[in-house]
């Protein structure tokens, strides 16, 4: 009699699923008796043995397409079985192969439809079609965003998988549950029992802990190990958890912080100093191994040679800085460094390999268009198609407008208009013109000139959008919240740059921002033993200079790490300013959490 997979690992959206999650929540249900269960990489498919059920020969050149990638013809394949006429192994293969061109294309309801129809079939299907359509189910789940839902499938089903199958399947569990927010893993880690699934979340809380230093977590992964010796990742860590050990011997002995402290950006240097700083005296407190600092003013120096000249005559082996643009733009097009170098901002970007920056040259900084294309990829998510768009005159505002336009067009979003603002005291012109307000009204007024007598009018608003992206900074959004809601929009969402947020906590004044969604560094949105050190060190608060703090921070813990995110290029390590992610010319990208104002202050969206 074949191995078949219980009857819950197999389901994709049915009741039971949203049970399994209500009952966790209250700690009602246990998971040690889950078996675990395997998965594909994210698009084509399994290395499955394949077999044609009831001579449907167009099945086998379907699934040859697929296997070559060839998903149009693929589908084209398919169109020309009816399955209606296929006896029902062969119906459920039909559907599972639809289901997959479906989730490659990108259409999830579709995708949807087609399991459901296979489900109906799970009687008089093979072990291996079972198999297939619980990590079609998975990829479904990744699909739309259900990332806990997914690595749990993925942990269900990885027991009956082969070995090769198997190691995939981990990891793209393993991803789903680095694609979780923070925080809603740290929950769903702490309140799940502790079976196999449960240990994975544990593990992962482990490597996404933003406020863990290196040795932290690698003494937190040594525990998770001894405490689980058995688990299939105590075997083989999963990402880049098996670099930590290596990591951590060959950092740095010595370090180079190069940084304005003196002169117009004096008070940038000063926070990015500062946070770097506290980095490094939390470590050395705890006992870790810390790297000597020597401090250089860039405002004091000639040139970049002088800096590198003071930081191998200090027997620097690494150099942090600097923050100025053009002093970055100067070290991307030298052919070689003398020191490895993390910049504190970015050069321009290059787009052949004859122009790459140095080997040795790292970009790190907090840029605003990495902000714009996480808002673009967050509303898509959040199902939104048409945009309106509010960004402020300037080149600042159309570099973050092209950055944002870029990525929502490539996702397949419309822009409806944008609309560029100048500085000013009302932004109800600017707000009426681009809802279409004014049309409305002028409208009303040539149809009552025309009658010659009064009319009920109720003005409106444009119809064809469905959202509305807002850079602004806290100010302006201030005033341009409550007009939008003013001139018909209040139901209208807006999602907005960390711009949008002053960095300190003021309901009284932030009220009117109520319901806007941002995404921001980690160490804004949370509390930390760290961030609360510097808040009572510094008068005042950190205030506008709080993501500085933030970036000194990082920028403290990345000496030791970048070279991890270099040998791992899909690896992201989890810092202060946001998720971090090296692209291939060593430019450092950074995803924010995101959160929405209620009652005048920043709510995590999983606390929502």
């Amino acid at each position: 009699m074949r191995d078949k997979l219980p009857e819950s690992g197999l389901s994709i959206y049915w009741p039971r699923r949203l049970a399994w999650l209500a009952a966790v929540a209250v700690g009602s249900l246990g998971l040690a008796g889950l078996s675990g269960c395997a998965t594909q990489n994210g698009s084509s498919t399994e290395e499955y043995n394949f077999t044609v059920p009831d001579n449907a020969p167009q099945l086998t050149q379907a699934r040859q397409w697929l296997d070559a990638g060839e998903f149009g013809n693929a589908g084209l394949q398919l169109q020309q079985l009816d399955p209606t006429l296929l006896q029902p192994a062969a119906r459920a293969e039909w559907h599972l192969l639809s289901a997959e061109v479906a989730l490659d294309a990108g259409v999830p309801d579709a995708a949807e439809a087609h399991l459901e129809h296979y489900q109906r079939l799970i009687n008089s299907v093979t072990t291996e079609q079972e198999h297939r359509g619980a990590l079609l189910g998975a990829r479904l789940l990744e699909l739309r965003g259900n990332y806990l839902e997914a690595a749990r499938e993925r942990d269900f089903i990885s027991g009956v998988l082969t070995d090769e199958n198997r190691s995939d399947n981990e990891r793209q569990l393993w991803e789903d549950l680095m694609q979780m927010p923070e925080a809603e893993l740290q929950e769903w880690a702490q309140k799940v029992p502790d079976s196999r699934f449960g240990q994975w979340l544990t593990l992962a809380a482990v490597s996404r802990s933003y406020h863990l230093t290196l040795d932290e977590q690698l003494q937190g992964v040594r525990d998770w190990r001894a405490s689980h010796p058995g688990h299939p990742a105590a075997q083989n860590l999963p990402g880049a958890l098996s670099l930590l050990e290596n990591i951590a011997a060959s950092r740095p002995d010595s370090v180079a912080l190069l940084l304005p402290l003196s002169g117009r950006l004096a008070r940038t240097g000063e926070a990015i100093r500062d946070g770097f700083m506290a980095a490094y005296f939390e470590s050395l407190q705890k006992g870790y191994p810390v790297p000597r600092i020597t401090v250089m003013d860039n405002a004091m120096l000639d040139s970049m040679d002088q800096a590198y000249a003071q930081a191998i005559q200090a027997g620097s082996q690494w150099l942090v800085g600097p923050v100025s643009k053009n002093d970055v733009q100067t070290l991307t097009q030298a052919t070689s460094l003398p020191l490895p170098t993390l910049a504190l901002n970015y050069g321009e970007r290059t787009e052949t390999t004859e122009q790459a920056p140095p080997e040795e040259l790292f970009q790190f900084g907090l840029a605003a268009e990495d902000e714009a294309a996480q808002i673009a990829e967050k509303a898509w998510q959040d199902g939104r198609r048409r945009a309106l768009v509010m960004v402020p005159e300037g080149s600042w505002g159309e570099r973050i407008n092209s950055a944002f336009a870029a990525r929502w067009l490539e996702l397949g979003g419309e822009i409806e208009e944008t609309r560029f603002y100048p500085r000013a005291k009302d932004y109800n012109p600017q707000i009426k013109a681009l809802l279409n307000v004014d049309d409305s009204q002028n409208r009303y007024r040539t149809i009552r000139g025309l009658m010659r007598q009064t009319m009920e009018f109720e003005p409106r608003r444009r119809q064809d959008a469905d959202w509305i992206f807002l850079v602004a900074l806290p100010d302006q959004a201030r005033q341009i919240k409550p007009t939008l809601a003013f001139n018909f929009a209040g139901d209208l969402p807006v999602y907005a740059t960390s711009h949008v947020y002053s960095g300190e906590r003021d309901p009284s004044r932030d009220r009117d921002l109520n319901g806007i969604m941002f995404c921001d560094a980690p160490w804004l949105l949370r509390s930390s033993e760290l961030k609360s050190e510097i808040d009572a060190a510094i008068s005042g608060g950190e205030g506008g200079y709080a993501r500085l703090y933030a970036m000194g921070v990082d920028a403290f813990r990345l000496v030791a790490r970048v070279k991890q995110l270099e040998a791992f290029p899909d690896s992201r390590i989890y810092g202060s300013t946001g998720a971090l992610t090296l692209d291939n010319q060593r430019r450092i990208h950074r995803e924010t959490e995101c959160t929405r104002f209620r009652a005048g202050s920043p709510v995590q969206l999983a606390a929502e």
